[in-house]
């Protein structure tokens, strides 16, 4: 079975009703973590959207369509209503058990340890505490999590409309 999703965890409060008006769809994974699926197209879109430029820095670039638009920061901002919100950008795309994935953890724009490439890097440095007999991934939940929601689907035309 597969796993392809792309997503935002962030640690710490935010306001719910901010994040709906972004099409930010909440999910909570404990830990004091809420998860959004995002893709590249959503990202490009609100790139264009805020008029903001740039690239986030990030630790590996296996996973070719990782979303690392500055404007995934600046939403975090957004809904946050902080200066720094501390959110992990993550990845996936598995089949079969072969693939690869990718995670960045930021304060705002910065990364934060260049260290972190594995999600479960990330999710340990965002606090997560493994459950014996699991890794921090399957801890959270994210096993159960296996393809990007189909309301996202809406952002391949809307970036084809923007020409991003």
């Amino acid at each position: 079975m597969g796993h392809n999703i792309s997503a935002i965890i962030l640690k710490g409060a935010f306001e719910k009703e901010k994040a709906k008006e972004l099409d930010l769809i909440d999910i909570d994974l404990g830990f004091d973590l809420t998860m959004f699926h995002i893709d590249h197209y959503y990202s490009a879109c609100w790139q264009a959207k805020l008029k903001t430029k740039g690239n986030l820095d990030i630790n590996n670039a296996e996973y070719m369509l990782y979303p690392s638009e500055i404007a995934l920061s600046e939403l975090m901002v957004i809904i946050t209503k902080t200066d720094k919100p501390i959110f992990a950008i993550i990845s996936t795309d598995y089949f079969a058990g072969i693939g690869v994935q990718s995670a960045n953890v930021y304060e705002k724009d910065t990364l934060v340890d260049s260290k972190i490439k594995s999600i479960n890097q990330s999710l340990k440095y965002l606090g997560v505490k493994k459950k014996l007999g699991e890794d921090e991934f399957d801890t959270v939940g994210l096993s159960k999590h296996r393809w990007t929601p189909e309301y996202l689907e809406k952002y391949y035309d809307i970036a084809d409309e923007l020409g991003v």
